[in-house]
């Protein structure tokens, strides 16, 4: 069986994402927003006429809301095999298979200093690649002790190097940074790629709104 999972970013106009497979199960999720929309999908709900494209659920701030989606304003499988002529978020691929996505992105990034243990903030040598290093990019850090430490940038200022620019999701102990990944996990899919299969995502309400980030969970 095959998972992923990871951040994609919203058009506001239908997203395909190349996942490698059709997944039998979905979830899409509104990170970093009060509300908190969701969207779950079955490849079991498409095959009735009725909520074919998932059910969303928005709102946790407030009163939750449901709805019924149709597969033209949902979520519904991606056969993939489309051959991509303009480069946009219309279709993205996983970050890891993009060069200027891929690999790590921290350049000449070698320090981390924890600035502030409460809030788990502090900053790093160099300025952040803020195209593709930011809120959401993983962060291995090699503390002084000789532990190695996997955390996530949940806040950012600037480009992160002065005194608490950089928030963490845990406070790692200052030290050598070994290693920066990409902000998100799928990517504009560039010109001459032949996607794969996956998912579309005709929603613009609930997990596909322009400019902002979403959690998927797939699974084959």
């Amino acid at each position: 069986m095959k998972r992923v999972q990871g951040i994609y970013r919203g058009l506001g106009t239908a997203v395909k994402i190349g996942l490698g497979f059709i997944p039998s199960e979905v979830r899409a999720l509104a990170i970093g927003n009060a509300d908190l929309d969701e969207i779950y999908w079955t490849r079991d709900m498409a095959r009735v006429a009725t909520g074919a494209g998932g059910i969303a659920r928005a709102s946790v701030a407030n009163a939750p809301a449901f709805a019924l989606l149709a597969n033209t304003a949902g979520i519904k499988p991606y056969a993939g095999g489309e051959l991509v002529t303009t480069a946009s978020l219309a279709h993205q691929i996983a970050a890891q298979s993009v060069a200027a996505f891929a690999g790590d992105r921290r350049g000449s990034i070698a320090a981390w200093t924890l600035d502030t243990l409460a809030n788990k903030t502090g900053h790093v040598d160099v300025g952040l690649t803020t195209a593709t290093t930011g809120v959401g990019s993983p962060i291995d850090i090699l503390t002084s002790a000789g532990a190695l430490v996997r955390a996530h940038i949940v806040a950012l200022s600037n480009d992160g190097d002065a005194a608490d620019e950089v928030t963490l999701d845990i406070a790692v102990p200052s030290g050598r940074v070994v290693y920066i990944g990409c902000m998100w996990d799928w990517v504009t899919a560039p010109v001459g790629t032949r996607m794969p299969q996956g998912i579309e995502i005709n929603d613009v309400t609930y997990v596909n709104v322009a400019s902002n980030n979403f959690a998927l969970i797939a699974v084959e």
